[in-house]
């Protein structure tokens, strides 16, 4: 290599580049994903088979967010006072007498049980 060569601040890469020394590349976060506001969002875990027809699963994890208003196609979370529980229906469908808790924003469905 001549000296001129050496100081002119040029590199030569050989070979296929590595894809984890790009900084430009984030990693995969699923509160940014899936999560709008952090302080008003909670996971649930959904029991019954109700909702399969929705693609909600027993045993799915609902992504339920408080600080949205709802609109009429949404599936929401409501406090069943007569049942003591929490349940959910489309927000069209709501009962009366129901109070509203949040709005369904996404499910995590597992596949594999065991990890």
């Amino acid at each position: 290599m001549r000296e001129d060569e050496s100081l002119s601040g040029v590199s030569v890469h050989t070979g296929f580049p590595n894809p984890a020394t790009d900084m430009s590349l984030r990693s995969l976060d699923l509160n940014r994903l899936l999560v709008s506001h952090s302080a008003s969002t909670y996971f649930f875990r959904v029991e019954g088979s109700q909702w399969e027809g929705s693609g909600v699963f027993d045993g799915d994890v609902a992504i339920i967010d408080r600080a949205l208003d709802p609109r009429s196609a949404d599936i929401v979370i409501w406090w069943d006072e007569g049942g003591e529980q929490f349940a959910i229906s489309a927000y069209k469908r709501l009962p009366a007498s129901a109070t509203l808790w949040g709005v369904i924003t996404a499910t995590i469905h597992q596949f594999r049980k065991d990890i």
